[in-house]
């Protein structure tokens, strides 16, 4: 293999985390409002993959399109149940915060009753596995690591298209930027929070029905991967949609290559502490620009310096 396997699993990783903290990121642009469940999504995108495997016998990959088809109405279930309802009576930031944290317990309680479910109807233990012997080769790559590239560059592709160039995308824009002008312009504001839920919510399962064809997966493995999630997307920017896919590479490739340099400098027992890794970006990013890469960015633009730059390769303000 001319790529080393670290660096596959850290592009693996990366381009899951990428699709996660798109999600994230939009979830919170058009609902004003961090999901802590967003992971949990992931999780059912795992059990969606286990389900083709080891139950019906496929290729995990015939279930990609299902995971995300139910992660994008599990995902509209909890906007209609859960935050459409506390909205309409009358539920602030928090309250609608704290609701995504109890969503994400249910959620994980849910995907463990399957997996004990499927123990007992089955007989095949299904609490913590890995799906590595049910991909595919292309050359001497694991199908995995060409599929998750892929998915992801057609993903970011296909959702600047849809921002930029349809009508749902600008009526999204403009829900992010001022839901009350917006309604007031024609935009249905709830069609418009239903389609982005159901994208979102697509979006993370597919990413976690990826994860188990190279990472070790449980019933937890979604719950416990929204620390990443929100450090890819704080480090672009919770305002840009474009800042999440460079964060959520950044961060996807640090975890992986950071803890795997640390092992081999320090000791074996660094791998336990791979967690902080995005810990630490979600300090960092808060202690030096709250904005993340989107602030940085935008700040450097409206400097002299930034403003000069432009203007040398033919560039203005308003084209960024």
């Amino acid at each position: 293999m001319l790529i080393p396997a670290i660096w596959v699993a850290a592009l693996v990783f990366a381009s899951e985390l990428t699709l996660l903290s798109i999600g994230f990121t939009l979830t919170y642009l058009t609902a004003k409002i961090p999901n802590f469940a967003h992971g949990t999504y992931a999780g059912i995108g795992i059990y969606v993959s286990y389900t083709f495997a080891k139950i019906f016998n496929l290729s995990p990959y015939f279930g990609f399109p299902l995971a995300f088809l139910i992660g994008g109405l599990f995902s509209v279930i909890v906007y209609k149940i859960v935050i459409g309802a506390l909205t309409n009576m009358g539920g602030g930031a928090i309250v609608l915060t704290i609701s995504t944290l109890a969503i994400q317990i249910f959620l994980t309680g849910l995907i463990q009753i399957y997996a004990y479910w499927l123990r007992d109807r089955y007989s095949t233990y299904a609490m913590s596995f890995l799906l590595k012997q049910n991909d595919f080769k292309i050359g001497d790559f694991p199908g995995i690591f060409v599929v998750s590239l892929s998915l992801t560059i057609v993903s970011v592709i296909s959702l600047h298209y849809m921002l930029t160039k349809t009508n749902i995308g600008v009526a999204m824009r403009a829900t992010a930027e001022d839901p009350e002008l917006a309604s007031v312009l024609g935009i249905n504001i709830n069609q418009i929070q239903l389609f982005s839920w159901f994208l979102t919510g697509g979006l993370a399962c597919l990413a976690g029905a990826m994860i188990p064809l190279w990472f070790m997966s449980t019933p937890q493995s979604g719950a416990m991967i929204i620390t990443s999630i929100m450090a890819g997307s704080l480090l672009g920017g919770f305002d840009s949609i474009y800042g999440a896919v460079v964060g959520g590479a950044l961060v996807g490739l640090s975890e992986i290559m950071l803890t795997t340099w640390g092992q081999a400098i320090i000791g074996v027992w660094v791998g336990e502490y791979r967690p902080l890794v995005p810990m630490i970006f979600l300090v960092a990013v808060l202690l030096v620009e709250p904005d993340g890469l989107h602030g940085a960015y935008t700040k450097f633009v409206a400097s002299e310096t930034g403003s000069n730059l432009l203007k040398s390769i033919g560039l203005q303000k308003e084209e960024y």
